[in-house]
């Protein structure tokens, strides 16, 4: 009868080893069917993840006037105008340190203008009106400088500026800046408001 015991041993190991195989089965087919693998995020930690790999928006900063080394830089967000100057090698031997904010923060598309010892009368559009008020460009006789001053003016079309304005002997009207290469409607809308002739 020893058979017997040792066949009843070997159906009840089947049996537990059918029961653990078919749990094992149902148990993936519920993970399958709700979507989620072993070690997936769920929705709320895959967003949390999102919003943590998400990087910061770019800042770009025109630095002109006098630093070492004038044009654009990249910032990020809380930076503050001394740390842009840093980065353009600091102000030249003829900046005037004291006419600017350096603690002011930098936005996306800030002009920061450096002006010149000397300069202190003058706005950053040029010179002071007759109440004080900050004037316009004047464009027969602003230099490099203060053309640059403006939006969508950089140094090729300050340039073209002045020698347009050396060949025509001066500039008649202000929207004779439509002459030059670079300066369409929409740029001239820009500046309009801006700008004057004298």
């Amino acid at each position: 009868m020893k058979w017997l015991s040792e066949k009843r041993l070997i159906i009840l190991l089947c049996a537990a080893l059918a029961v653990f195989i078919g749990y094992h089965f149902v148990s993936k087919a519920n993970e399958a069917e709700a979507g989620v693998e072993p070690g997936e995020l769920t929705d709320a930690g895959m967003e949390e993840a999102q919003v943590k790999q998400e990087p910061e928006p770019d800042i770009y900063v025109d630095v002109k006037g006098a630093v070492k080394a004038p044009g654009l830089y990249e910032a990020k967000q809380g930076e503050r105008v001394m740390d842009i100057i840093e980065r353009a090698n600091g102000f030249t031997s003829e900046a005037d340190e004291n006419a600017i904010n350096l603690a002011e923060r930098v936005e996306d598309e800030m002009i920061v203008y450096i002006p010149k010892l000397g300069e202190e009368s003058k706005s950053v559009n040029g010179d002071t009106g007759q109440n004080g008020d900050a004037a316009l460009v004047n464009i027969n006789e602003a230099d490099s400088s203060q053309l640059l001053t403006l939006p969508g003016i950089g140094e090729a079309k300050a340039s073209a500026i002045m020698e347009y304005r050396e060949q025509n002997g001066g500039f008649k009207d202000a929207a004779e800046l439509k002459e030059i290469s670079g300066i369409g409607e929409k740029t001239f809308e820009k500046l309009k408001e801006l700008i004057t002739v004298k």
